[in-house]
């Protein structure tokens, strides 16, 4: 079995959208590599940021990376709310999933989540940071 993970929005955006160290992670959670968590509020915050216009995926673009995001993710209920970072509620969703799904690494490009390092024994690292340690 593979590390444990959440992936941020941003980072599956980016893995999705562009090669780099995002696209790297992603592919490693497809082929069972690394286990990626996510949680309802993770996927309806993804859905709804892939059709921004500054992106430009179109629909079936958008269909197919949710197609792929559910086939590849173990969708976890969180059963706690969290509040720890004030300045983007958004973010606590993130932990909320860690903790939920006892993940060993939040990746993240979030300087709110990055600023953290660490919480409750999850390490939070961006993309590059995560490679680097595997």
């Amino acid at each position: 079995m593979g590390k444990k993970i959440v992936l941020d929005t941003n980072v599956i955006i980016s893995a999705f959208g562009w090669q780099g160290a995002p696209h790297e992670i992603f592919k490693k959670c497809i082929s069972g590599h690394f286990n990626l968590f996510l949680s309802p509020p993770l996927l309806s915050e993804i859905t709804r940021v892939l059709a921004y216009p500054k992106f430009n995926f179109n629909q079936d673009e958008i269909d197919e990376f949710l197609s792929i995001i559910i086939e590849t993710a173990e969708i976890v209920e969180p059963e706690l709310l969290i509040n720890l970072i004030s300045q983007d509620a958004s973010d606590n969703r993130v932990l909320e999933c860690a903790i939920t799904a006892d993940c060993e690494f939040i990746i993240s490009g979030d300087n709110h989540l990055l600023e953290i390092k660490e919480f409750s024994n999850i390490r939070i690292l961006s993309p590059d940071e995560f490679l680097k340690l595997l």
